[in-house]
């Protein structure tokens, strides 16, 4: 996640079992529950060094993470592979708001500068349904960090995610993705976002993408939005930010802010904020940074961190399941 906090007025920056999804889901006999210890051991393998974007570091953790998405039986792994150019993406930055420049290729008849791969994990629907929910993380670090917390702990939970819904019959299809480039201002969530059709788009029932949620803290999570409802009359100031985000909610976000846990914000800073440019229901669901965030440098380490706040994001995600939309 990149701390940006300009991003909040940018426009365009062992538990309880996984709950059965209104009558319309099936489990195995054996319930499966969020693991501290597998959690600690998914932190330990990919964060042992720095793992930027189109570094041979991030191509150990991407065997790291396709390896683990095979033992526990997926079989439907894509990776989705893309360039990009530094100075382009400079200038898609400065006009983030413009989804026909934020979302274009950057190394369109440009020198490439370097590649990056989304992973995308498809867990099928016991239904015959083409609608998706996108559980999501980005798995690149920054230059000088190990990236435990940013991002290691948003991975670590889509993996125990994927494990704990292996054999759950849910009436919609879930593709799990970590993304990469998201430290290059969220490159790999605009690439796969900026190649969806139409139809594609459609599909997709939401977005819940989870980003930098464990370093030890009493606080609670953001629920983080964006959205395109911006009064003229709106400041910008803490009572300004709040009106905008009950103005801008969708049904990710409302799943969420039902629990004290979670407050809703505005913020264009993670990987939700491709799906929102094109109107898709997203979430980030980020820890409280008001006290401030290690994060981006060399004290983002394990030893930082509380696996417990891991186990208490993936108990709400499969909590809100039940109350999933079947469309958007």
């Amino acid at each position: 996640m990149k701390k940006i906090l300009i991003a909040l007025i940018m426009a365009m920056s062992v538990a309880a079992p996984v709950p059965a999804m209104a009558g319309s889901v099936t489990r195995s006999d054996v319930e499966v529950q969020p693991s501290e210890q597998n959690i600690e051991q998914i932190i330990d393998e990919i964060t042992s060094e720095p793992h930027p974007i189109n570094s041979d570091a991030i191509q150990n953790v991407k065997e790291y993470i396709i390896k683990y998405f095979g033992n526990l039986g997926y079989d439907e792994t894509e990776c989705q592979k893309f360039e990009y150019n530094d100075e382009n993406n400079e200038n898609a930055i400065r006009h983030s708001s413009q989804g026909d420049v934020f979302l274009t290729p950057t190394a369109e008849n440009a020198i490439v500068d370097g590649i990056g791969e989304n992973i995308i994990v498809t867990k099928k629907s016991s239904t015959d349904t083409t609608k998706n929910l996108i559980i999501s993380a980005h798995y690149d670090s920054a230059d000088d960090s190990v990236g435990a917390n940013d991002n290691g702990s948003g991975v670590a939970a889509v993996l125990e995610l994927a494990r704990i819904l292996k054999d759950t019959a849910i009436p919609y299809n879930i593709k799990f993705i970590l993304f990469s480039g998201e430290e290059k201002y969220m490159l790999g969530s605009r690439w796969y976002v900026g190649n969806l059709t139409e139809d594609e788009r459609k599909q997709i029932i939401g977005v819940i993408n989870i980003d930098t949620i464990a370093e030890k803290s009493d606080l609670g999570y953001m629920a983080m939005i964006e959205g395109n409802k911006r009064p003229d009359d709106i400041e910008y100031d803490d009572e300004g930010l709040k009106k905008l985000a009950e103005l801008n909610k969708n049904s990710m976000s409302d799943l969420f802010i039902s629990s004290d846990r979670f407050y809703l914000t505005m913020a264009s800073n993670s990987d939700h904020y491709p799906f929102a440019l094109v109107d898709i229901p997203a979430v980030s669901i980020v820890q409280d940074w008001q006290e401030g965030l290690d994060v981006n440098d060399s004290s983002d380490v394990k030893e930082n961190m509380d696996m417990q706040r891991i186990v208490e994001v993936i108990d709400q995600v499969t909590e809100v399941l039940p109350e999933m939309p079947s469309d958007n």
